[in-house]
């Protein structure tokens, strides 16, 4: 692998097995998640309306082409996709690209959609919507459980990087263009949001949070939109370490692989100039960063049963 005429070389030469998955390159790479039975990761490019799969054993990466925007997605039972759209919650089917509407929550906001999203341990599909020109403050955070939709959060600028603790008393949720990550007191059982506080501001100078995850020692990870970094933020909200990338818009991360050691993370070629992308041509692709920290496995959608 090459690393010529890239910003930040030697940062990236000191860290640990940094690499790029080839055939990646998105516009507008978001929310990486592993797939242990299939030895996959898949990620959304929210522009191009793809789901992506790289095959971790046989370095293949497929694509699948949708007619609609998709901002997140869970894996489920059955070899449907749940996911989250500018039409709401609706099941994916990779084999024939075709979308099943769940429930739209924001019918009535037609230049809303949804954003980031992930579930918790009891299944509950937990995601956010924005206002799609970045311009109006506009946004809520949604709960699917089953069926069910309750509105847990609004006022909201563009709802972003989600997730919990690893036994679930603690929730975390960005809000980018306000620069914070907040940190909620949870209820697994009733999944009752309350007491909320802020984790982490980010500085201007270091972009904006975006996607997050959390590890196996509950500290958090944070992409940075125009910052060139993930951090890792300790659970009292200061900083244990930061990772450089080389590229500006750095979008989500997400632990994986047979150990849950390994961190992917992806990023956005969208809205870069000539010259931004003259100068970091990694933009879009989704990198590897080799840890030896463990991050949570990805929970399933608990889907209904039907008869």
């Amino acid at each position: 692998m090459k690393w010529n005429n890239i910003p930040l070389l030697e940062e990236i030469k000191s860290m640990d097995k940094l690499s790029y998955i080839q055939n990646s390159k998105s516009i507008l790479g978001e929310g990486p998640l592993y797939n242990e039975l299939e030895d996959s990761l898949y990620w959304t490019d929210i522009k191009d309306k793809k789901i992506y799969k790289y095959d971790l054993k046989t370095k293949e990466t497929k694509n699948y082409q949708f007619n609609k925007a998709i901002g997140s997605f869970a894996f489920t039972n059955t070899n449907e996709l749940i996911a989250t759209t500018n039409d709401g919650y609706e099941y994916l089917n990779l084999e024939n690209t075709k979308t099943n509407k769940i429930n739209n929550p924001e019918e009535n906001l037609p230049e809303n959609r949804f954003n980031d999203g992930k579930c918790d341990k009891n299944g509950r599909y937990f995601a956010g919507t924005m206002d799609n020109n970045e311009e109006e403050i506009k946004g809520s955070l949604y709960c699917l459980d089953g069926n069910t939709i309750e509105k847990k959060e609004t006022d909201l600028f563009i709802s972003n990087g989600l997730g919990w603790n690893k036994n679930s008393t603690k929730f975390y949720l960005t809000d980018s263009p306000k620069r914070v990550i907040y940190v909620y007191d949870y209820d697994l059982k009733t999944a009752c949001l309350s007491n909320r506080q802020v984790f982490a501001n980010i500085d201007e100078k270091d972009g904006y949070p975006d996607g997050l995850c959390v590890d196996d020692e509950d500290h958090i990870w944070s992409a940075h939109w125009y910052g060139w970094r993930v951090t890792r933020y300790k659970p009292d909200g200061s900083i244990d370490k930061t990772y450089s990338l080389p590229v500006p818009k750095v979008t989500s991360c997400n632990f994986g692989g047979i150990d849950f050691k390994t961190l992917y993370i992806t990023t956005a070629a969208f809205g870069l100039s000539e010259k931004e992308l003259e100068d970091a041509p990694l933009s879009g692709h989704t990198f590897i960063l080799e840890t030896n920290i463990k991050g949570q496995q990805p929970n399933l959608f608990k889907q209904l049963n039907t008869i």
